[in-house]
């Protein structure tokens, strides 16, 4: 658990409060030393002052034990409290106004009495362990004519009174002490409680400041150093303001920049977690409306392919790039680059994966590569016909053998020439911006049906085919006559050449629930497997071959109808079950 700093009531408290305390002490004791030495002077200079006049009256009474005693009681008696102490030189107490002389030890090398014989007089305060008290002696040493010494005068009182006033000095300076620490104690919590809300304002508003309220200013507590603190806190607050803002905007930028690319821009760390993905990466990776960030890439997107990318483009932090298909997303086809993502110290922080699908590019390539193959195949078949026919009729003498090859090299040409217009009209179909210059007028869905039956009908008569039109009358289309004739005309022509003799095909047209017209030709031939759906408009392709070219055909006619439609800003369907039938659908902008 973490220690909590004291407060600024505690730490100044303390600390004032032991300097207080401890000049109290040093300033109690000089006073207390220096009253006791005052008292104790005061007592001496009364001993002084007593000592000659005590001594004068000793001398007169003379040595004599029962006579001194005598003396020295009266003496005594006069000022109570005084204690008088005769003592030879030698050491031994002749008379005391207190205990028997013939009790009491030697007094040769008491402190006072030794000073009193070497100096002539002494003074002392100490224990008598005679009285088991406190005294304070002072002694004199009376001498002869040579300055000798004759007997020593010691006269002393008790400490109790010095005692008992420096015990009341020391009460009244503990309780002066007391008082003064209380003081203190609620100048210091008044002191500190001012402070602490003034500090606590600003406290308050740094965490404003920190939850991101920069536009908070903190008003000025009035007092020098705070207002210093909080004009400070208020600038720092103005520039990061500023600086947020900038940051705001340059990052809002960069947001908008990479949410505009079309490209995927992916950010990883070193250990793989997403850092950021942009919309274009999200759409890609099918990853819309889920949180990314943090996880780890392979969590959502399960590819090998792109798992080993991505685990190079870390273990090298070099540029990477490579052609991947993502079979876990259907077998898209994304060119994928890995960059070296550097962070403030120029240090690899993580990689940059950038993706660019190229899916539709590579079915265009094959497209074009199967557009070419084809082309080449459907050209190169009536020409080597025309050309090994027109051989024939060269070296031909029999005149009806040569007229049978010519009718061979002239359905040859126009098969030829079928395929070239179909070409050009798919190149014209395919220009930018065709779909801008086409001539349009409003047509009638049931007039421009009759019409495309009528024109289709001998072919229909010679398979004997009937055709029929269901169409509500009212219903119109806004488009150009020509090319939606030859879009119905070419799935009506596909749907006789595949059915049976005695079937029927049907040319319908009704308004879907968006608002579009439908325009279906509906056979009963024998259908096209699902595999084959997929592919059916594209050029050239033939669900089966041999059968296609028996009942003629270019194989462009179905991609002429897809094109037909997408330049009239519709669509084209099909539905169909083998060996139930088919439905062409072309879906077209309802017209007014």
């Amino acid at each position: 658990m973490e220690r909590r700093p004291r407060t600024l009531l505690w730490q100044m408290g303390l600390l004032l409060m032991a300097i207080q305390v401890l000049i109290a002490i040093v300033i109690g004791v000089v006073l207390v030393s220096e009253a006791r030495h005052f008292y104790e002077e005061e007592r001496v200079e009364e001993l002084k002052q007593l000592t000659p006049w005590t001594t004068a009256f000793i001398e007169s009474t003379g040595l004599e034990s029962a006579a001194l005693q005598s003396a020295v009681d009266r003496i005594c008696a006069q000022t109570p409290g005084l204690r008088i102490t005769v003592i030879a030189s030698d050491g031994k107490v002749i008379v005391d106004s207190l205990e028997s002389a013939s009790a009491m030890d030697n007094h040769r090398f008491r402190p006072e009495v030794a000073v009193a014989i070497e100096e002539g007089s002494g003074h002392i305060s100490r224990f008598s362990s005679t009285l088991e008290q406190d005294m304070l002696y002072y002694a004199v040493v009376v001498t002869n004519e040579n300055k000798e010494p004759l007997f020593v005068v010691r006269t002393a009182v008790s400490m109790q009174v010095i005692n008992t006033r420096i015990t009341k000095l020391t009460t009244f300076i503990a309780g002066v002490l007391l008082v003064s620490l209380i003081i203190t104690l609620l100048g210091i919590y008044l002191v500190s409680s001012w402070l602490s809300r003034r500090v606590s304002f600003l406290v308050r508003g740094g965490r404003r400041f920190a939850s991101g309220a920069l536009n908070h200013r903190i008003e000025l507590p009035g007092i020098r150093e705070l207002d210093l603190l909080a004009e400070s806190l208020n600038q720092m607050a103005s520039e990061l303001e500023t600086r947020m803002e900038m940051l705001q905007v340059q990052q809002g930028e960069v947001q908008a920049i990479l949410q505009s690319m079309s490209n995927g821009v992916i950010a990883l760390d070193l250990e793989g977690h997403v850092l950021s993905m942009n919309r274009a990466a999200l759409t890609m990776l099918e990853l819309m409306g889920r949180e990314v960030r943090g996880h780890l890439l392979e969590e959502f997107v399960r590819d090998p392919a792109l798992d080993g990318f991505v685990r190079l483009a870390l273990g090298r932090a070099e540029h990477q790039f490579s052609e991947l298909k993502l079979r876990s997303l259907g077998g898209r086809v994304m060119e994928v680059t890995g960059e070296p993502l550097f962070d403030s110290e120029d240090q690899v922080s993580g990689v940059l994966i950038l993706l660019n699908e190229i899916t539709h590019i590579r079915q265009l390539e094959r497209i074009r590569t199967d557009f070419a193959a084809n082309v080449s195949h459907e050209l190169r078949t009536p020409i080597m016909s025309i050309q090994g026919y027109a051989e024939l009729v060269r070296e031909e003498k029999d005149p009806e053998q040569r007229d049978k090859y010519m009718e061979i090299v002239l359905r040859n040409i126009r098969r030829l020439s079928a395929i070239i217009e179909d070409l050009l009209s798919l190149a014209r179909l395919e220009e930018p911006g065709s779909s801008r210059g086409l001539e349009r007028e409003s047509l009638v869905v049931y007039e421009l049906l009759h019409g495309v039956r009528r024109d289709c009908m001998e072919q229909a008569q010679l398979r004997s085919i009937d055709i029929s039109v269901e169409v509500a009358s009212e219903l119109k289309v806004e488009g150009n006559r020509e090319l939606l004739h030859q879009a119905l005309a070419n799935l009506l022509i596909n749907a006789v050449r595949y059915s049976e003799p005695d079937d029927e095909v049907m040319l319908l047209a009704n308004k879907s629930p968006n608002g579009q017209i439908v325009i279906a030709v509906s056979d009963t031939g024998p259908g096209i497997a699902k595999k084959h759906l997929s592919r059916i408009f594209e050029r050239f392709y033939r669900v089966d071959k041999g059968r296609s070219r028996q009942i003629g055909g270019t194989g462009l006619g179905l991609a002429i109808v897809k094109h037909i439609a997408r330049v009239h800003g519709g669509s084209t369907d099909v539905v169909s079950e083998v060996g139930v039938g088919s439905q062409f659908s072309i879906y077209l902008p309802a017209g007014y």
